[in-house]
């Protein structure tokens, strides 16, 4: 399996721009405009939602082995090119087809990304010694992204009003188009001391199917393992009713020019949470049950409100709700241990589609009878049924290793040993 030099430190910045130039895209926030403007019509809307997710879903594993078989600098860059060429296909040739192909692209890039990143950063440190840090660097990670999405909000409307819809699709290829020299510089170690030597790690399968074997079989036969992905799983998929809070501010009697506005509350919770899950890596079922069950019920009360200021209540409940999901992913890269962490990973990722699936399918339904204030309420049941499962299980050890300073470990007098990264 190629091994990256190991010349110097692990450039965890890089991985901060990598996240925000895939995350800050305007055109974002008005493709579905963009592609109704060309006669779209919102049967055909949906079958290209449907035609994304059904990408993602079928990519998701087969992804995650391919970045445990190659450089995963190199699958970043795969994926950051994959969405460029999407939107620029979106905004030169803009036509059913073309929307097709780009749903396409832009799902194998987020399958490519679901677990490729995660287990870059975390190889990454652990090869230097630095795994406790993980959870912190990931919480940023998590920070940069969800900071990144709001701002990408802010920006569309100033460039819709000067450029029109191209305007937002030049400036997301511009971007994505910058990520992939960023993912290909992760490949290169920054000058600086050489860290302290480690053990070398276990011998890797050199096949793509023998990867493939071992990240499944760790993921269903090893229980803590099995546990986390699970975890991981339901905390990320339970996310997608943000996908409804542009209706339900609109619901709430908010003028269609400051839902932006309003919609950036949850968003600056998430990132807050993002921050405070880097300090609470090591909390325990307990204590993450009590706070599932606060934020549970601060969203379905937030939204049965019917006003603007119940937003405070849904933010509530997505601060809580990132902290849940860096705690889950900490947990996660902790207990794996064989050599296909990227694999493992992108099982959580394929578990996190099924439960937004049907989180999705369950609220269409729904949907024919209820107010968005209800939707987004009856989401907090599968969140309060969590909370309550993890109150009654056993709190076994995580094996989170407590935060640790983000300097490097001293320099020592002899080589590291390369890792995969």
């Amino acid at each position: 399996m190629p091994q990256p030099p190991s010349s110097g430190p692990f450039r965890v910045g890089l991985v901060y721009l990598y996240t925000g130039l895939t995350e800050l895209l305007p055109l974002h926030a008005v493709y579905a405009l963009l592609m109704t403007s060309y006669g779209v019509s919102t049967g055909e809307l949906s079958v290209l939602f449907a035609v994304w997710t059904v990408t993602t879903f079928v990519c998701e594993v087969p992804s995650g082995a391919l970045a445990d078989r190659f450089p995963r600098h190199r699958v970043l860059a795969a994926a950051a090119l994959a969405q460029c060429t999407g939107f620029a296909l979106w905004t030169a040739l803009p036509s059913f087809g073309s929307f097709a192909a780009g749903f396409v692209l832009w799902g194998a890039g987020t399958a490519l990304t679901s677990g490729t990143l995660q287990s870059l950063l975390y190889d990454g440190l652990a090869a230097e010694g630095r795994a406790g840090q993980y959870a912190r660097v990931s919480s940023r990670v998590a920070a940069v992204q969800a900071c990144s999405v709001a701002a990408s909000s802010l920006a569309a409307t100033p460039l819709v009003l000067f450029g029109g819809y191209p305007a937002t699709g030049w400036v997301s290829v511009l971007l994505t188009l910058l990520a992939v020299p960023t993912a290909l510089s992760l490949g290169r170690r920054a000058p600086g001391p050489v860290p302290a030597p480690l053990p070398a790690p276990a011998p890797a399968p050199h096949s793509y199917p023998a990867v493939l074997r071992a990240g499944l079989a760790e993921a269903r036969g090893t229980p803590r393992v099995r546990s986390a992905v699970l975890l991981a799983a339901a905390l990320t998929g339970l996310g997608v009713v943000d996908e409804y809070l542009p209706v339900l501010a609109r619901e709430a009697g908010t003028p269609a020019a400051a839902v932006p506005l309003l919609l950036l509350l949850p968003w600056a919770a998430m990132a807050a949470g993002g921050f405070a899950g880097g300090r609470m890596a090591g909390t325990g079922d307990r204590l993450l049950a009590v706070l599932l069950g606060a934020g549970g019920a601060a969203l379905a009360a937030g939204a049965l409100t019917g006003r603007p200021a119940g937003f405070l209540g849904i933010a509530a409940f997505y601060w809580v709700l990132r902290l849940a999901q860096i705690v889950a992913d900490a947990r996660l890269q902790h207990a794996i241990s064989g050599p296909a962490r990227a694999t493992v990973t992108s099982v959580a990722g394929l578990g996190a589609q099924a439960v937004a699936l049907a989180v999705f399918l369950t609220l269409g339904l729904a949907a024919r009878w209820a107010s968005a204030a209800v939707l987004v309420a009856l989401t907090a049941v599968p969140v309060l049924l969590l909370a309550v499962r993890l109150a009654l299980r056993p709190d076994p050890a995580h094996h989170v290793p407590p935060p640790q300073p983000d300097e490097p470990p001293p320099p020592a007098r002899t080589g590291a040993v390369e890792r995969h990264s």
